[in-house]
């Protein structure tokens, strides 16, 4: 179902990204990989995915809390003249953990800009091929921490919070003309991310997972190839929850 089409990715250097570039070469998929800086292994890497599956991976340059950047990385992809199927925004960053009163305001607009606005920007280019070619799918990897449901990093998950809200009108706006836009939004997953948080936090979160475990980048990159394929082609507007359960507070009470 996914064996000859073509996709972006952004984010495709690590974490979820990667695994999801890594899980699309496998099924067959031809790949423009969105990175922000050159990186030896990556090449070595990619040059392997294309020699064992028999598919085309082409690196294109992007910095994207830059927006002429975005607009001349894209670009480059759509001169090609290619199909563009799939568009998978894996990017995004995150701030240290503050509390508001003490974030500068700069780090809380260069997470937006990269989290929210960049990918906006991303779609609007893309989708102009698709909507000539009338068809398409848009997967936003957002996350569970837009249910906001702690105090921690205010401005990620109100980036997330948006994005998730965004898939949503965009799915109905574009859904017409046969693109279909959805969200997977993951609990913590084991990538860069989450080993840069203390072992003594990670022990108290690991408590209180339901699988007592964290994610790995390539079962959230497993639902992405579903909302890519066919086999979801009567899903759209939706934030699927890749999240082993989530918490369970009464675990964390428990093993304090």
């Amino acid at each position: 179902m996914l064996r000859g089409k073509n996709a972006i990715i952004t984010g495709a250097r690590s974490g979820i990204g990667f695994a999801t570039l890594q899980l699309f070469a496998q099924k067959r998929v031809n790949c423009w990989a969105i990175v922000h800086r050159d990186d030896t292994e990556f090449e070595e890497q990619i040059q392997l995915l294309q020699e064992q599956n028999n598919i085309w991976i082409k690196r294109v340059y992007i910095d994207l809390s830059e927006s002429e950047s975005i607009k001349t990385g894209i670009k480059e992809i759509i001169k090609e003249k290619r199909p563009i199927d799939i568009l998978v925004n894996a990017a995004g960053i995150v701030s240290p953990d503050r509390l508001f009163s003490m974030t500068n305001m700069l780090d809380i607009r260069k997470v937006m800009d990269v989290n929210f606005f960049s990918i906006l920007e991303t779609i609007q280019l893309v989708s102009r091929v698709m909507l000539r070619q009338r068809s398409g799918s848009i997967i936003n990897v957002a996350s569970v921490a837009a249910d906001c449901e702690d105090t921690s990093q205010l401005e990620y998950a109100a980036s997330k919070a948006a994005l998730v809200c965004a898939t949503k009108k965009l799915a109905r706006e574009m859904g017409a003309v046969g693109i279909r836009v959805n969200a997977v939004s993951p609990g913590l997953t084991d990538t860069k991310m989450a080993q840069e948080i203390e072992d003594k936090t990670m022990s108290k979160i690991n408590s209180g997972l339901t699988l007592r475990r964290l994610g790995r980048p390539e079962e959230i990159a497993k639902t992405i190839a579903f909302l890519a394929s066919d086999d979801s082609s009567f899903i759209n507007g939706e934030n699927v929850k890749v999240d082993g359960g989530g918490f369970d507070l009464r675990l964390m009470i428990k093993n304090r």
